[in-house]
């Protein structure tokens, strides 16, 4: 296993804040999993739809969030090395990039698997196939994954928490918000489309175009940490 993907699962699955972090995470499901339910407020059906809608798409920014906060330090867990305390080791800065990666792929996953009981659930009340398990997991671990390995590089890149955490923030505005208001097909890039669009037409796996961004993103942020790890040990090693 890839050593920095080690180091932070052990961070992201059982330090203190870690454990409060997944809380948080199953809380906020649960909680629009309880206004599904048919009984609450007498919702007329339109309604339950959109209930529905935003059940699926709040899990999936809150994997978002917690993956990219994780990853640029605006979320603290203990134990967890960011990019500069790695570049000070003996690991191959492609290691390190890549590590990156798998660490943002793998806290979405665990998050999907947690909040997968109460999706079913969902499904279940709402007479919707299981396939949206798929449908949810298929949308939110490859845009964490994306916003996750940018978090690592803005760890890299900026010393101040206040410019990560504004960087980290226009990130997710851009990608959710943003991307949301081009004109179609552009739009199927926010996650807030990828998941209509799936949903919509059924199919398993998000529109072409936000995959092909979300691998991207991720991608490119993978070879500027490589570039900025090997900066650092240059800048070190000239001091």
């Amino acid at each position: 296993m890839n050593a920095v993907l080690r180091g932070d699962l052990r961070s992201r699955l059982s330090s203190p804040k870690a454990i409060t972090m997944h809380t948080i995470f199953l809380l906020g499901v649960a909680i629009l999993t309880y206004l599904v339910l048919p009984e609450i407020g007498r919702l007329d059906t339109l309604r339950q739809e959109g209930l529905l809608f935003v059940c699926v798409l709040v899990t999936t920014l809150l994997a978002m969030y917690f993956a990219s906060s994780c990853a640029c330090g605006e979320i603290a867990l203990e134990g967890e090395k960011s990019v500069w305390d790695l570049a000070a080791t003996s690991l191959p800065a492609g290691t390190v990039a890549v590590g990156k990666v798998l660490s943002a792929s793998a806290l979405a996953t665990v998050q999907m698997v947690l909040a997968s009981p109460l999706l079913a659930a969902i499904a279940g009340i709402r007479g919707e196939s299981l396939m949206i398990l798929w449908q949810v997991g298929f949308v939110a671990i490859p845009a964490a994954t994306a916003v996750g390995t940018a978090g690592a590089l803005y760890s890299a890149l900026w010393d101040s928490d206040f410019a990560r955490s504004f960087v980290h923030w226009m990130t997710l505005l851009a990608i959710v918000v943003g991307a949301n208001a081009l004109p179609s097909p552009w739009n199927a890039v926010s996650p807030v489309q990828a998941l209509a669009i799936t949903l919509r037409e059924g199919t398993v796996f998000p529109a072409p175009l936000a995959a092909a961004a979300y691998l991207t993103i991720a991608i490119g942020c993978a070879i500027a940490i490589r570039q900025r790890v090997d900066a650092i040990r240059r800048e070190a090693h000239a001091a």
